[in-house]
Order: C-alpha cells, then structure tokens, then sequence
C-alpha cells in the first residue's frame, strides 16, 4: 500500500509526537485548539456574517425541543497546554 504526502507526513509527525509522549489525542486536541484560536483571530478581524434564511432554519429545528446540542469538547480538560496556559482559561 502506498501512501500519499499528506498521509506520510501524518505518519512521520504522528510518530514524532509519540516519541515525545504526545498521543495522536493530544495532537488532535492541540490541533483543534489552533483552529479555534485562527477563527477567533479571523471574526476579530473582519467580523460575524448576517444570518441567512438558511442558518435560521437550520437552528429552528432545535427551537422547541429537548435536543441540545454537545457542548461537552468545551468542558474537557486542555491537555496539550501548559499550565501556565490552563490558568488563563480557568
């Protein structure tokens, strides 16, 4: 079987981390807190958009209903952050 680019870089830095004592869920959660801090960045820069009559519909589905929506990744531990970091968030 052989791999693409992007697939052996993945590989390589999955195996780095390893070696490092990250696990793939550590990077993962590393990964997903960059993406955060680059769409805060981004609405901060240039703002939200206007609600279009689709967002309204998508969101009405849930208006009356006992549905919530998993809001549980904000309540997980950051175990990819220093505690220096940890702090600034508690």
């Amino acid at each position: 079987m052989e791999l693409n680019e992007s697939e052996r870089i993945a590989l390589i830095k999955n195996a780095y981390l390893a070696n490092q004592g990250f696990s793939e869920k550590h990077a993962e959660k590393c990964q997903e807190f960059v993406e955060d801090l680059k769409a805060e960045a981004l609405v901060c820069e240039h703002g939200l958009l206007d609600n279009n009559e689709l967002d309204i519909e998508d969101e009405k589905q849930f208006l009356n209903s006992d549905v919530a929506e998993d809001i549980a990744e904000e309540e997980e531990e950051m175990d990819c952050v220093s505690d220096q970091m940890k702090g600034v968030y508690s």
